[in-house]
C-alpha cells in the first residue's frame, strides 16, 4: 500500500476551507483551520501547568492539512451532538489518533477503512506497530476513539472491533510509582529540611536575585564592551553580593534557587496528594486553616473537567505554608518580572486578552519558571520531572533490601525496576500522588489509632496532622477531591488483598485467636490437595463486596473484625485484660512486635530509676512486653525473656 496516497481536501466537508476553529467569547477569531497551533484560551481556561493549545509542529506536512481539516470537522459534529466545545486536551488525543490511524493506513482517505480488504491490511500494519513497539493501552485507546469520532462525523463506516484492537496488547499498563515507605520517609524529610533552613531566609534570597537581574540588565546596556563578555562581568559582579544565606550562590540561572523550590515542591505535594497542574494553582494565599480545630487546608485549581478550572480542597499539614511562602516570597522579583512582560505584550497587540488573563494565573503561582532568560511560552516551572530527580539523586537515597521487596510488593508491574543500593526510578509528579494514596492507607493517616505513630525524623513531629486526618470520611467539605479519594479507597483494597494474602498464604505460621483458627482450617484445606487456601483475585472479590475485612493494628497483628470497639496493642500499656478473639499474627508481624518490645524495654530501663512518680508507667510496660511475649513465643524469634525488676517496687502477681 502506498505511504504518500492522500485524499483530496474536497473529499472532506468544508475540508479546503481555512475556516475558524477557535474563537474569544466576543467571537474574534483565535485560530484557524491551518494554523500550526491552535489557541483554546477563549473557550477554556485550562490548566496552569499547560496553556490550552494544540500544536500541529510535529505532524508530517505531506498530510498535516489533511489531519487538520478531519479535525477540525469532527470538532464540528462533536460540537452539534454534545451542544458544547470539544477540549483541548480531546482534540490533542484525536490529533494521536488520527495520526495513529494515518500511519498505518498509508492515506489520509479515510473511507478506505469502509473496505473490507483494505480495513484488514490496516489492522494488519496496527498490530505489527502495537506488538513490535509493545504498546500499551493507551496508543490502542488513542486509535480506537478516532476511528469512532472518524465513523461519527460520516467519513467511514467502520465500526472497530474494541476487543479485538485491546487483544493485541501485551504490554501491561504501569501503574505510577508508590515509593517505599522508607524511602519516602527520607525524600520528605530531606525537602522539610530545606524549607525549614531556607523559609527565614526567603526576602532576602528574593532581594539577591533582583539585585542579580538589575545587574544583568545594566551590563546589557553597555556599548563600550562586547555582548559575548556578559557572563563573564555578571559571574564578577555577582560575586560580590553580600547576604547572609547559608550554603547559597546567586544565579541568575538559579541553580540553587532550583533546589530550594524542588523541596517546597515535593513537602507540598507529599503533604496533599494534589496533582501537578494543581500545584503550580497555588500560592502563599492558598494555605488556611479551618474550623474550630484549625484543620490546615489548600485551596487549587482541579483541572480534570474538560477545560473548565474548578476549585477543590485538600486537607494539607502545616509544613504547607511554610513551603508555599518560601516558594512565592523568594520568586517575587520574577514575579514583578514576568508581570511587566505580560502586560507589555497586551499593550503591544502581542498577545490576546484571553492569553494575557491565562498568563496572569501563571503568574500568580508560587513557582514559576526560574530563568527569564530562557522562558519561552509558560510562566510557570515546566520541568518538574528532571527537577524531581536530580533533587533526589543529590540527597543520596538509595534502596535497601527491604525497601526494593516492599517496591515490588507496591508496584506490581514496575518489578525488578529497583536495585539494591541504587535510587529510585525515574519519578514523576504524579508518583507523590499515589505514593500520599499509599502512605494515607497503609501506615494510619486516616484511622485514630495512628495518632501515635510520627516520621521518626528530627522535628518532624506530625501527631496533628495524623489526628486530624482520623476525621477524614466525616469531612467532605474539608477534602473535596474525589478522585483522590477514590484512589484511596483502591488502596485500602490493595492493601486488604496483600493482608489476607499474608495471612492465608505466605505465613507458614500464624498466632493470636483469630490466626489460630484460620491456621486450623488452613491445615484441612491443603491437606485435602488443594495448592493455597485462597487465590488473589478470590480475595480481592471478598475484599471488594465486603466479606472480608481486616484492621492493621500499629503495634503489630491484624484484627479481622472490622467492628471491633478495641484498641488494641496502641501505646506501650495493655489496655484490654482479655486477649481479643479476632486478633491476626503473621510471621512479620511478629517481627514487627519483637522490635516493638525492644523499643519498650529500651524506653522501661532508662525511667526505671526507682522515682516512685514512674511506677504506675513502668508497671504497665512490663505487663505490655510480657504480653507481647505470650503472643510471639511460638513463632521462630530469637529473644530473652524480660524480667527486669521495678526499683524500689514489691512486684506483685500480673507486674
Amino acid at each position: 500500500m502506498s505511504t504518500t496516497h492522500r485524499v483530496t481536501l474536497s473529499a472532506i466537508p468544508n475540508g479546503n476551507e481555512n475556516s475558524p476553529v477557535t474563537r474569544s467569547p466576543d467571537g474574534t477569531v483565535l485560530s484557524w483551520t491551518f494554523d500550526i497551533v491552535w489557541d483554546f484560551s477563549g473557550q477554556e481556561q485550562g490548566s496552569v501547568r499547560k496553556a490550552p493549545t494544540v500544536s500541529f509542529k510535529k505532524v508530517d506536512e505531506t498530510y498535516r492539512q489533511d489531519i487538520q481539516a478531519t479535525l477540525a470537522l469532527i470538532m464540528r459534529t462533536y460540537r452539534d451532538h454534545e451542544r458544547k466545545n470539544a477540549s483541548s486536551n480531546q482534540v490533542q488525543n484525536w490529533l494521536y489518533g488520527l495520526t495513529y490511524i494515518r500511519k498505518g493506513l498509508g492515506s489520509s482517505d479515510w473511507a478506505r477503512l469502509s473496505d473490507d480488504i483494505l480495513y484488514k491490511r490496516f489492522k494488519g500494519a496496527i498490530k505489527k506497530r502495537i506488538q513490535s513497539g509493545n504498546w500499551s493501552k493507551t496508543p490502542v485507546n488513542y486509535i480506537l476513539t478516532a476511528l469512532g469520532k472518524l465513523r461519527v462525523s460520516g467519513l467511514t463506516a467502520r465500526n472497530p472491533e474494541r476487543a479485538e484492537f485491546l487483544s493485541w496488547v501485551t504490554k501491561e499498563t504501569e501503574q505510577h510509582i508508590a515509593i517505599p515507605i522508607g524511602m519516602y520517609q527520607s525524600i520528605i524529610a530531606h525537602a522539610v529540611e530545606v524549607v525549614e533552613t531556607y523559609h527565614p531566609h526567603r526576602e532576602e534570597i528574593n532581594s539577591a536575585h533582583a539585585r542579580l537581574e538589575e545587574i544583568y540588565q545594566e551590563e546589557k546596556a553597555r556599548t563600550d564592551v562586547s555582548f559575548h563578555s556578559l557572563r563573564n562581568r555578571m559571574v564578577k559582579r555577582g560575586s560580590t553580593l553580600q547576604h547572609s544565606i547559608p550554603n547559597y550562590k546567586p544565579a541568575r540561572s538559579g541553580a540553587d534557587l532550583r533546589k530550594i523550590i524542588c523541596g517546597c515542591q515535593i513537602a507540598t505535594l507529599a503533604f496533599s496528594g494534589v496533582r501537578v497542574g494543581e500545584l503550580l494553582s497555588m500560592n502563599k494565599y492558598s494555605y488556611e486553616e479551618r474550623g474550630v480545630n484549625a484543620i490546615p487546608t489548600l485551596k487549587g485549581e482541579e483541572t480534570k473537567r474538560l477545560g473548565q478550572v474548578v476549585r477543590e480542597t485538600w486537607q494539607t499539614h502545616s509544613m504547607v505554608r511554610d513551603a508555599l511562602e518560601l516558594a512565592y516570597d523568594s520568586t517575587q522579583y520574577l514575579r514583578d518580572l514576568y508581570e511587566a512582560r505580560n502586560n507589555d505584550k497586551l499593550d503591544n497587540d502581542k498577545i490576546s486578552s484571553e492569553k494575557h488573563k491565562y498568563f496572569a494565573r501563571q503568574i500568580s503561582s508560587a513557582f514559576l519558571n526560574r530563568n527569564p532568560t530562557v522562558m519561552k511560552s509558560s510562566y510557570c516551572e515546566t520541568n518538574t520531572n528532571r527537577m524531581f530527580n536530580d533533587f533526589i539523586a543529590s540527597s543520596g537515597i538509595v534502596a535497601t533490601q527491604a525497601d526494593v521487596e516492599e517496591f515490588d510488593r507496591l508496584n506490581p508491574s514496575r518489578e525488578g525496576q529497583l536495585k539494591v543500593g541504587r535510587t529510585l526510578p525515574k519519578l514523576t509528579p504524579h508518583d507523590f500522588r499515589r505514593s500520599f494514596a499509599v502512605f494515607f492507607k497503609r501506615y494510619g493517616f486516616g484511622s485514630s489509632a495512628s495518632i501515635k505513630f510520627q516520621y521518626k525524623h528530627r522535628n518532624i513531629n506530625m501527631s496533628d496532622y495524623y489526628g486530624n486526618n482520623a476525621r477524614l470520611q466525616a469531612m467532605e467539605d474539608v477534602l473535596l477531591d474525589h478522585d483522590l479519594l477514590n484512589q484511596l479507597n483502591e488502596e485500602g483494597i490493595r492493601m486488604g488483598v496483600d493482608i489476607f494474602d499474608e495471612i492465608y498464604n505466605e505465613s507458614e505460621q500464624l498466632g493470636g485467636a483469630g490466626g489460630e483458627r484460620i491456621a486450623k482450617d488452613k491445615f484441612e484445606r491443603l491437606s485435602s490437595g488443594e495448592q493455597v487456601y485462597m487465590t488473589r483475585s478470590e480475595i480481592e472479590r471478598l475484599v471488594r463486596n465486603g466479606t472480608l475485612s481486616v484492621v492493621k493494628l500499629p503495634t503489630g497483628g491484624y484484627c479481622m473484625n472490622a467492628t471491633c470497639s478495641r484498641i488494641c496493642g496502641i501505646g506501650e500499656f495493655t489496655t484490654e485484660i482479655k486477649p481479643c478473639e479476632h486478633q491476626v499474627i503473621t510471621e512479620n508481624q511478629a517481627k514487627v512486635i519483637l522490635r516493638q518490645n525492644k523499643r519498650i524495654i529500651k524506653a522501661f530501663r532508662e525511667m526505671n530509676t526507682g522515682d516512685p512518680m514512674m511506677n504506675s508507667i513502668l508497671i504497665g510496660q512490663k505487663q505490655k512486653v510480657k504480653r507481647n511475649e505470650q503472643m510471639i513465643k511460638d513463632f521462630n524469634l530469637s529473644f530473652e525473656p524480660f524480667d527486669d525488676k521495678i526499683k524500689g517496687v514489691i512486684e506483685t502477681l500480673g507486674a
